[in-house]
C-alpha cells in the first residue's frame, strides 16, 4: 500500500468529488479546486442506476441522495406520432435525480471527510512531476493531481494527452420545468415514466427528476438550425411530434433559457489515462454522449476506483497503471454502446421501431447497453 500523501483535485463534479472522498477516506489530504464561485451544478437530471446506488451506498449517502429524486417505474419509447413502441418496467435508469442535489450531498460529504474545496480557484495546468498553476499563476505541489475539469479539460490538452476527440453530427439542449398537478395525477395513476420519442433526426427525452421539476433533453443533428433553436423554436418541433404541442409551450413558457444552450455530444478516448502524478477523470477521459445515461456513473465508478488502487498498490505509478486497466475497458464499452443506440436518431422512421424494439427481444443486445449498470464497482459490496 502506497503512504497516503497530498492530492490537488481540479474541478468539483461527479468525479472529483468521489476521488476525493475516496482518498480522504483512505488518509489523504485533499484539495479540490472549483473554477465556479459556488457549487452549481445544473439541475438536470441524470438517471441514477444500480452501479451508482452501490457507490452512494458506499459513501454512505444513499438515502440522502434517492431521497431527493424519483423513483421511475418504467421506460416508455414512441413514434413522433405518439405510438408506443417499447415499454420497459426496467430499462435505462431506475432513478431520476437532479445533479444539483447529488453535487451538494457529495461536497458535504467531502467535507465530513476534512476535503478542503475552494470555489473561484481555476486550475490553468498541472505538470507530471505533481505541480498544478492556478489563474494568476499561483502553485501548489501534490503527490497526486487529478484532473477532472470536464469534456475541455486544458490539464489533459497540456498533456497531450488526447488520442481521439470525435465531435458528432448531432447535440442537444437539456432543460427542467415545474412539475405540474396533471404530471403527478398521471404518474399516480399509470406509474411514474420515462418518455422518449424519436421522429425524423429529432428525439425528446423527459421524465421527473423530483417531486418538483420535469428534466427534458431535446436532441437533433447539428445542421438541424431550427431544432437546435434557443428558445425552443415549438412550430419546428411540433411538426416532429405532433402530439406534444402542451409539452413543447411549457417548455417555451417555463424554461430559464439564460440556463440552456445547444452543445454538440463529442466522444473523447486518451493515450493514456495519466503522466507521471496526473490522473485524468470523467469527461475530461472518456466523454460520450448521454444515451445510456453513464456520463456520470463512469466518472464516479473510476473516480472511486483511483482511490482504492491507490490504496492497493505499492506504488503511485502501479496504482495508475491498475487503475486504468481495471476501469478503462468497461468504460469504453460504454463509449461504443451509447453510439449504437444513439444511432437509432439516423434511421429511416420504418427502421426505428425494429431498432428500439430489438432491445426488448435480443437479450445480449440489452446486456450490452445496461453492462456498467449492472456493474459492481470497485471498492463497492454488492447490494
Amino acid at each position: 500500500m502506497a503512504k497516503p500523501g497530498h492530492a490537488e483535485i481540479a474541478g468539483a463534479g461527479f468525479g472529483g468529488l468521489v476521488a476525493a472522498i475516496g482518498l480522504a477516506d483512505r488518509g489523504w489530504s485533499v484539495r479540490v479546486h472549483e473554477r465556479r464561485h459556488a457549487l452549481h451544478a445544473e439541475g438536470y437530471g441524470i438517471a441514477i442506476q444500480d452501479n451508482m446506488t452501490l457507490i452512494f451506498a458506499a459513501l454512505g449517502i444513499l438515502d440522502e441522495t434517492l431521497a431527493g429524486g424519483m423513483e421511475i417505474d418504467r421506460r416508455d419509447s414512441l413514434k413522433g406520432n405518439g405510438e408506443v413502441v417499447l415499454s420497459l418496467k426496467n430499462g435505462l435508469g431506475r432513478y431520476r435525480i437532479s445533479r444539483r442535489h447529488i453535487v451538494s450531498l457529495l461536497a458535504k460529504r467531502a467535507e465530513r471527510s476534512g476535503v478542503e474545496i475552494v470555489t473561484g480557484s481555476t486550475v490553468v495546468d498541472a505538470t507530471p512531476d505533481g505541480e498544478i498553476v492556478l489563474e494568476g499563476g499561483e502553485t501548489h505541489r501534490a503527490d497526486l493531481i487529478i484532473a477532472a475539469d470536464g469534456i475541455n479539460s486544458v490539464i489533459r490538452e497540456s498533456l497531450h494527452l488526447t488520442a481521439r476527440q470525435v465531435w458528432q453530427k448531432e447535440g442537444g439542449v437539456r432543460m427542467v420545468i415545474p412539475r405540474l398537478a396533471e404530471d403527478i395525477a398521471i404518474d399516480t395513476r399509470d406509474g411514474t415514466a420515462m418518455i422518449e420519442a424519436w421522429s425524423e433526426k429529432r428525439r425528446i427525452l423527459y421524465c421527473p427528476n423530483s417531486q418538483t421539476e420535469v428534466y427534458i433533453i431535446l436532441t437533433c443533428m447539428e445542421r438541424d438550425t431550427a431544432g437546435r433553436a434557443t428558445p425552443v423554436d415549438v412550430a419546428a418541433w411540433h411538426r416532429s411530434f405532433p402530439t406534444m404541442g402542451p409539452l413543447l409551450e411549457r417548455l417555451s413558457r417555463d424554461t430559464d433559457w439564460d440556463e440552456c444552450r445547444w452543445v454538440r455530444f463529442q466522444t473523447i478516448r486518451l493515450k493514456r489515462w495519466s503522466a507521471g502524478r496526473v490522473a485524468i477523470l470523467g469527461d475530461a477521459a472518456h466523454a460520450m454522449p448521454p444515451y445510456l445515461g453513464q456520463g456520470a456513473g463512469h466518472a464516479m465508478m473510476n473516480g472511486l476506483g483511483l482511490a482504492v488502487a491507490i490504496d492497493e498498490a505499492p506504488n503511485l505509478a502501479g496504482a495508475l497503471a491498475l487503475w486504468e486497466r481495471r476501469e478503462r475497458p468497461l468504460t469504453e464499452h460504454t463509449q461504443r454502446w451509447t453510439r449504437v443506440y444513439g444511432s437509432t436518431i439516423f434511421l429511416p422512421e420504418w427502421l426505428k421501431s425494429l431498432a428500439i424494439n430489438a432491445e426488448k427481444h435480443i437479450p445480449w443486445l440489452a446486456n450490452q447497453y445496461g453492462r456498467a449498470a449492472q456493474h459492481i464497482p470497485t471498492g463497492c459490496d454488492p447490494a
